[in-house]
């Protein structure tokens, strides 16, 4: 023990006695396939997407597609189906997976095979409880389209419980928040016009993952943070706050998704500290069978996924938030305004 803290105590004297600075020699991974592969059981949507890494410095947010690959999906009795690409890197997934079986992504580029390990298809997930706790929050600035746009702010933060018996008990958390106003406007003094508005913002935080807490034999998640909304929100003397519409979305996951997701989380929540996780530390379920040198990013991904809704609305310090369960799923655009007419989804 006695060496032990010695040599902790020399390498705290020569990291903060030394002056030169140490410029590591990075690995340069441009040119890395990209497999972005999730799968969502009944979203029609789905899509394995095939790009290329850009290097560390470059300037361009563009990403060449891989192109002249070949995608297939494996079932666990060895069947084998081809996904056609429709353009360059973009393979939408049209194939009906069976939940009594597992699945494996192979795709072949430039003489090397890629695999991923054989994933489930989870059960459906459920939320059992959704309920709110009012807490102070620090958001930081973001964009436009950001309800972190509001710094320092007091509000709702939602919780759920899960008394899951779905097996693996792995989920991930997606949200949109719809905010409802609207403005009184007077074109002359015989009539005015009601504009009822609204404008989607989604939460720029990491993934929101849950399992059961480790290191124990339950099941049960409680008390998962969700997401936050603001108690009140000021648009300007003419324009009136009217609550929030939270939509949510819950994936159900297998366990390498899961360790996928939180990996990453791990290097977004990271500040630069020597030990931080690297990128390509995430454990991602894809390999080059026949050259293990060969790299590939990304993850291939099956799901299942329930949607939520609900209205919240802080109505008076006695009386403290609302929130209401929303079961009719009208569609909502991103934005919109609606002159003298409620919308349909317009909660009240």
């Amino acid at each position: 023990m006695q060496k032990l803290i010695i040599y902790c105590i020399f390498l705290l004297v020569a990291f903060s006695s030394c002056e030169d600075i140490y410029t590591p020699d990075v690995e340069d991974r441009e040119g890395v396939i990209v497999a972005n592969a999730r799968i969502v059981i009944g979203n029609d949507n789905n899509y394995i997407e095939l790009y290329k890494s850009i290097g560390f410095n470059e300037t361009s947010n563009e990403y060449p597609a891989v192109l002249n690959a070949m995608v297939y999906i494996i079932d666990s009795n060895g069947d084998e189906v081809q996904v056609h690409e429709t353009e360059d890197g973009i393979f939408p997934f049209h194939i009906q997976l069976d939940s009594e079986l597992e699945y494996k992504l192979k795709i072949e580029h430039d003489n090397n095979i890629y695999e991923s390990t054989f994933e489930p298809v989870p059960d459906v997930p459920e939320i059992d409880t959704f309920y709110g706790i009012e807490e102070l929050k620090f958001l930081i600035e973001e964009g436009e389209n950001s309800v972190d746009d509001f710094k320092n702010t007091t509000g709702l933060q939602t919780y759920c419980d899960i008394n899951t018996l779905i097996e693996p008990p792995y989920y991930r958390f997606s949200a949109r928040k719809v905010m409802q106003y609207y403005y009184i406007e007077f074109p002359n003094t015989e009539f005015s016009i009601t504009h009822y508005m609204w404008n989607s913002y989604f939460p720029s935080e990491t993934f929101n993952i849950a399992s059961p807490p480790e290191y124990t034999t339950g099941k049960n998640i409680e008390k998962h943070p969700l997401f936050f909304v603001p108690k009140r929100v000021f648009l300007g003397e003419d324009n009136y706050f009217h609550g929030w519409i939270l939509i949510i979305h819950q994936f159900a996951l297998s366990k390498s998704s899961y360790n996928f997701y939180k990996d990453l989380n791990s290097q977004l929540n990271s500040d630069g500290k020597l030990f931080d996780p690297l990128y390509v530390q995430a454990r991602n379920n894809l390999k080059c069978t026949n050259n293990p040198e060969q790299l590939i990013l990304g993850n291939f991904e099956i799901s299942t996924s329930k949607e939520y809704r609900f209205f919240v609305k802080f109505i008076s310090e006695d009386l403290g938030y609302k929130i209401e369960q929303i079961y009719d799923f009208y569609d909502i655009p991103l934005t919109g305004d609606s002159p003298n007419v409620y919308p349909n989804f317009w909660q009240h």
